[in-house]
């Protein structure tokens, strides 16, 4: 895909595209003519001013490989040449527009680059409607530890005109260029018709850039259609703003999880299909990654202690586990258990990284690292029968995971029987939630800490957010072929 920015500078990095290509960006100006016409200056003298001008811009654009200074200083004269001849200054200065306000230049709306999405939102997750297009890194912010890169991802509008061969257009029913919010101390928002491409390729025209998402985790562990192509520009290292680092901060377009807590996952015949943008509007999600195969056991987990929740899935007695959600080959494979084990997983004593376990009758094997061994935890809790499905979750917020088993009732209710230990012993929260028939699931929908339990009815989906006897507190239909469900977050609240 060739990727082009169109209108104003797009405030983004050089490097490599996602479909082959170089990765070059261009940008073009809305007049053709030359940029000294009617003025009577020649040729030399036209371009000794742009160069000039590329001097001044320098060291307040940095070098980047897609905007060129002297390209951007005939872009000036394109467009407003008296001014530019006439008037001190640079040509950043002349064309900086300010997204249609009279603001200053030196105000945020005219730096050139898009806002962050959390000041939009209040969260940082592409907006609804709005998908991942791209993304670019910033190494030597020691804002992601004191050499982790920094990532931002851009969340693009939909479209509502032809993109051509560019894959983007600026025409959009989603948005309209402006100031974030109105205000020239913020930066531009749905200005930018620009793309890298490395992100959603089967999406073929999207609109321009609606915000910037920024997270310390690799684009590619939390959007699975996001390529690895490599794009770099360091001059945005030290882009920040107060809403990163709220508590908690959402990372990611895809769910912005740590504001909605963790989002529904169907594992198909070896397909993943994930949601995405919130838990009560998951839609059809994202497009779905291969792994693993019919009749593997799935399971999502961080193996890694990175707190991106990974896929991972259990055949014969043998993990199969990857530290990101794409396709690929697996991170760990080892063997612990055997055919007609129920895996399971978690942290069953607060490690960042998750462990292995396995249910065998009643008997509970855990593991506090995901790798071959013997248990670190061994105990009785539950039945055993075959109806009787083993659930793990932090049920009380302590940071620990521990039991549930959840089974069918005469009275035609699932019975939840869950325990915050991991030791044999009664059960500390009993309560019936969801039908005989229906699938139980578990996570923290709405991140206040606790896991609480879920029900998959058809491809109907039924959570709450307290462990006892309710109505469901959201409710929603995620469409996906019939498979095997479970919760999966982007990033694991600490």
């Amino acid at each position: 895909m060739t990727m082009t920015a169109t209108g104003d500078r797009s405030g983004h990095a050089s490097g490599s595209g996602s479909s082959g290509g170089s990765g070059n960006a261009s940008s073009t100006s809305s007049d053709g003519k030359g940029a000294g016409a009617g003025l009577g200056r020649t040729r030399h003298e036209r371009r000794s001013a742009a160069e000039r001008a590329s001097g001044a811009l320098d060291n307040r654009l940095g070098r980047r490989g897609f905007l060129v200074r002297a390209a951007l200083a005939g872009s000036a004269m394109t467009v407003a040449p008296l001014r530019y001849l006439l008037k001190p200054g640079t040509a950043y200065a002349a064309i900086c527009g300010c997204s249609n306000r009279d603001c200053d230049c030196g105000a945020s709306c005219c730096d050139g680059y898009t806002e962050f999405c959390c000041t939009l939102t209040g969260v940082n997750g592409c907006p609804p409607g709005s998908v991942v297009a791209g993304w670019w890194k910033a190494d030597g912010s020691s804002l992601c530890g004191p050499n982790g890169p920094r990532y931002y991802m851009d969340c693009n509008a939909g479209a509502a005109g032809p993109c051509g061969a560019s894959g983007v257009t600026g025409a959009t029913n989603d948005c309209g260029c402006d100031c974030a919010g109105g205000d020239c101390g913020h930066r531009k928002t749905c200005c930018t018709a620009f793309r890298y491409g490395q992100c959603n390729q089967h999406v073929p025209c999207l609109g321009p850039i609606v915000c910037r998402v920024v997270t310390c985790i690799p684009p590619w562990s939390i959007e699975p259609s996001c390529t690895t192509a490599p794009a770099t520009d360091n001059f945005t290292r030290f882009h920040d703003a107060p809403c990163l680092h709220s508590a908690p901060t959402p990372v990611a377009n895809v769910d912005a999880i740590t504001q909605w807590g963790s989002l529904p996952v169907v594992f198909s015949n070896g397909l993943w299909y994930r949601g995405y943008d919130r838990v009560d509007q998951p839609g059809m999600g994202q497009a779905p990654f291969h792994y693993g195969a019919a009749g593997h056991i799935p399971v999502m987990g961080d193996w890694d202690g990175d707190g991106v929740v990974s896929p991972g899935v259990f055949a014969d007695g043998i993990w199969h586990l990857r530290n990101s959600n794409s396709t690929g080959q697996p991170d760990g494979t080892f063997a612990y258990g055997a055919t007609g084990h129920r895996p399971v997983v978690g942290t069953w004593a607060g490690f960042r990284h998750w462990g292995v376990g396995l249910v065998v009758g009643n008997q509970w094997l855990l593991r506090h690292h995901s790798s071959p061994g013997q248990p670190d935890l061994v105990f009785h809790y539950g039945t055993g029968a075959p109806d009787e499905v083993p659930v793990v979750g932090d049920w009380n917020g302590d940071g620990t995971m521990t039991p549930g088993v959840v089974a069918p009732t005469s009275s035609g209710l699932l019975r939840w029987k869950l325990r915050n230990s991991n030791s044999a012993g009664p059960p500390d929260i009993t309560f019936d939630y969801g039908l005989n028939g229906d699938i139980p699931v578990v996570g923290d929908w709405d991140l206040d800490g606790k896991w609480t339990p879920g029900v998959v009815r058809g491809n109907q989906w039924l959570l709450r957010n307290g462990n006892s006897f309710d109505d469901p507190d959201v409710s929603f239909t995620f469409d996906t072929p019939p498979g095997i469900p479970l919760a999966w977050a982007s990033r694991i609240r600490r």
